[in-house]
């Protein structure tokens, strides 16, 4: 195909200097409708058209046009295409007018042009040195800065906006940066780096750096932490402005200071919060989130002991005369003070009894029998501490694997929606499917397994109109899960079979509260998170816990000394 051509000669050499742009000794530059070139034979001998990367090419080239000018040569009326050949098909698909064009001066030998052609075929693209992951960020990050929106951006350079917004996040950190070019992490967990690495927390920089696998769960647990903090500070603003130290970490017993449930006025009454603000300035606070039962119509806090846990189970029953329903109760996380001074003279308090009794010093005038009464006395006092302080460790044992099971919860069902998007079954899923389903009959219909189902296949639920009653929730999943089933393939209804008994589990443990790591016994929660681990899923320390093979303190131990050697290792 021919057509007339704008070129610019170089009859002799080209100058060296200067701003216009310019040719070489004996090339022409021109601009070509795309269909006038003639794509000759090129080592890449074949175009894949249909797939991601062409299609971004051809969007660029509508977006920006071609910008690097394709390499061709003279062969009588022809233009042949000696390098661009992407370019052009890219260039006439996308509808371009016009297509820069550097021609060269042909060889002289039909060999020669040969030999010229495969030469720079492969050298042109052998030698394109690709941006680095990091450069790339940079790049956005500074586009950002510059003002121009992530939509434009998206579209200028052809990626979707969710890669926008986290190359933007992770360009504004070097310590992301230098991870990402160095292979160790993806433009998402780059974004999170970024993210702790703005607020100088060095810790939880090193901490992801060092995460592996546990990538996400890590990073679960330190944004979950860091929402925590914030939140801690919101609700520790009325303590402060009373007078009283805001604490940041829990007081350990044998801290300096000493808990208010250990002291007593001088009269020897219990501590009162009356007290504790007037004399604010020798008092601290430490406040935890605590989850309190609740009736959902009123508010009002109720004990666990007055639900008929019965009907969490059968939710159409009756609860027992004088008990509530499972299904009017609901929770709420409130924040609960404690306080502690590190002065209780000048708290104008003093030891409690128990407290006294234990760090009791004999009197210099003491009889042997005072004494032996003083020590047995003491030694009963340090059984009571002993017992106090190990339940505060079994209660900041199961905050903290609380709040590692909610974390952990987000994580396992990300992955569980990515894993179920499959077409076919992973090996062994088949035979898991009719083991369990031959073990546990009843699985599929316990604890609103369809809500769980439908929120794991991104399936929307419905709102029915008009009067709802029962659990219309529950039968509102199944019919919005109906069309998905009958449009599914036969080995894609397979997957859906297994993503049933698998959102079934999920139901019966993230779906019956955050504290599922307790339930190992009967729960089979082992070969649910077995089936997970053996395809692809890492097991957090809490996720260990709830399958049986890590016990709770040895999981708390390893949430709290992250530094220390890996206990699974």
């Amino acid at each position: 195909m021919t057509a007339s051509i704008e070129t610019t000669t170089a009859a002799t050499e080209a100058p060296t200097t200067g701003t216009t742009p310019v040719v070489g000794a004996g090339e022409e530059y021109a601009r070509l409708h795309p269909t006038a070139l003639e794509v000759g034979p090129n080592v890449r001998d074949e175009v894949v058209t249909d797939t991601t990367a062409f299609r971004n090419m051809v969007a660029s080239i509508i977006e920006h046009g071609v910008l690097l000018p394709i390499l061709a040569r003279r062969d009588g009326d022809l233009i042949v295409v000696i390098d661009g050949q992407v370019r052009t098909l890219a260039a006439i698909e996308a509808g371009a007018e016009s297509v820069p064009v550097l021609i060269r001066p042909d060889a002289s030998t039909a060999k020669d042009r040969e030999i010229e052609r495969l030469t720079r075929q492969v050298v042109a693209n052998d030698r394109r040195i690709d941006l680095t992951a990091g450069q790339r960020a940079k790049a956005v990050t500074d586009m950002l800065e510059l003002g121009v929106s992530v939509p434009k951006i998206a579209k200028a350079v052809q990626v979707k906006r969710e890669t926008v917004k986290a190359a933007g996040a992770a360009g504004r950190s070097q310590a992301a940066i230098d991870a990402l070019d160095a292979g160790q992490l993806t433009l998402d967990q780059a974004a999170i780096v970024a993210v702790f690495d703005a607020e100088g927390d060095t810790d939880a920089v090193a901490q992801l750096l060092n995460a592996g696998s546990w990538f996400r769960s890590e990073a679960q647990q330190l944004l979950a932490d860091r929402a925590e903090r914030k939140a801690r500070t919101a609700a520790s603003a009325p303590y402060a402005e009373k007078g009283l130290t805001v604490l940041e970490e829990e007081p350990y017993y044998g801290d300096p200071y000493t808990a208010a449930e250990d002291l007593v006025t001088t009269d020897g009454d219990p501590i009162t919060e009356a007290i504790i603000e007037a004399a604010a300035e020798h008092w601290a606070v430490w406040l935890t989130k605590e989850e309190k039962l609740t009736l959902v119509a009123t508010g009002e806090f109720i004990d666990k002991d007055s639900i008929d846990w019965d009907t969490q189970v059968d939710l159409s029953g009756d609860a027992e005369e004088g008990l509530h329903h499972y299904k009017d109760v609901g929770s709420v996380e409130v924040w609960v003070p404690e306080y502690f001074t590190a002065d209780p003279d000048a708290a104008g308090v003093k030891l409690g009894p128990i407290l006294a009794a234990a760090s009791a010093e004999p009197a210099a005038d003491e009889s042997s029998d005072a004494a032996a009464k003083r020590v047995r006395e003491q030694e009963a006092a340090q059984k009571v501490l002993a017992a106090k302080e190990a339940e505060k460790l079994a209660r900041r044992r199961t905050i903290a694997l609380n709040k590692a099971s909610a974390a952990a919860t987000i994580v396992r069902k990300e992955w569980l929606a990515k894993f179920l998007t499959r077409k076919t079954l992973p090996k062994g899923a088949a035979k898991w499917i009719t083991d369990t389903l031959v073990d546990e009959p009843g699985l599929l219909t316990q604890n609103k397994a369809s809500e769980h189902l439908a929120e794991l296949l991104g399936i929307t639920i419905g709102k029915p109109e008009g009067h709802l009653w029962g659990d219309w929730k529950e039968r509102a999943a199944r019919t919005a899960l109906a069309p998905v089933i009958d449009t599914a393939s036969d080995a894609r209804a397979q997957v859906i079979a297994l993503a049933q008994i698998l959102a079934a589990y999920e139901a019966r443990m993230s779906g019956t509260g955050k504290d599922w790591w307790k339930r190992v016994g009967g729960s089979n929660q082992d070969n649910y998170l077995g089936f997970l681990d053996q395809h692809g899923h890492v097991l957090t320390v809490v996720e260990q816990v709830g399958a049986g093979t890590l016990t709770p303190e040895q999981a708390y131990d390893a949430l709290t000394a992250p530094s220390e050697e890996s206990i699974t290792d």
